[in-house]
């Protein structure tokens, strides 16, 4: 049998899973965009352009994901990384157009800053999230959703 205090623990745990998991896959999709922009740039050095292409693309992609799952009714703060996340994808069609290293430099620069924003963010919250004691009622449970 479950004890009030033995629930809550496990809602604790879920909501951690639970945000570890969105924490996770926005890292990791971050990590892909990072990894086909490098690529790109390396094979733009040897002048392969199909591999650019194909590269930039695929981080475009990638993006394009980030920014489908931004929940736009939760204020200025998904707008605001809309419009930063169609920058990156700006960045990302400028190199593959113009076929140039420069653009490509500066999304993965701020790439690298926005990945390593979100894994300090989620990191923070998993800290908090396991120092937080169980609360003793009922009603102080809430559960968290993180939109990014």
């Amino acid at each position: 049998m479950h004890t009030p205090s033995t629930h809550y623990a496990s809602a604790y745990r879920q909501v951690d899973v639970e945000t570890a998991s969105q924490g996770k896959l926005i890292v990791m999709l971050f990590n892909g965009a990072i990894q086909r922009a490098e690529q790109a740039q390396r094979q733009m050095q040897k002048n392969r352009f199909e591999g650019v292409h194909n590269n930039l693309i695929r981080a475009q992609e990638i993006i394009g994901e980030l920014r489908g799952a931004l929940n736009m009714s939760m204020g200025d703060i998904p707008k605001n990384l809309d419009r930063i996340y169609e920058y990156f994808q700006y960045l990302l069609i400028q190199a593959n157009i113009r076929k140039e290293t420069a653009p490509i430099a500066e999304c993965i620069r701020l790439m690298s800053t926005m990945r390593d924003t979100w894994q300090e963010a989620f990191e923070a919250i998993a800290r908090e999230t396991f120092s937080t004691p169980a609360p003793s009622s009922q009603h102080a449970a809430p559960r968290i959703n993180i939109t990014g």
